[in-house]
């Protein structure tokens, strides 16, 4: 999981030239995210490390990321 999100996130920058600030995933996905690291590491940890701020929908199919001034506000 780690790796498509980077994929995605080199995407991103590539094609708008920012990196992105947020990640959507599934209750699903984030679980699959929080098992590629230590297990004490929490969600807002690895978030802070990605330095992105998360949004868990179930009904995202795919992981995907975006942009958003309002999240970079909250997150500095």
């Amino acid at each position: 999981m780690l790796g498509y999100i980077y994929q995605l996130v080199r995407g991103f920058e590539q094609e708008h030239g920012v990196q992105p600030n947020l990640l959507y995933l599934s209750r699903f996905h984030s679980e699959h995210l929080k098992s590629a690291f230590d297990e004490r590491f929490s969600l807002g940890q690895i978030m802070d490390m990605l330095q992105m701020e998360m949004i868990i929908d179930d009904e995202i199919m795919h992981p995907h990321v975006a942009w958003s001034h309002v999240a970079n506000r909250v997150a500095s």
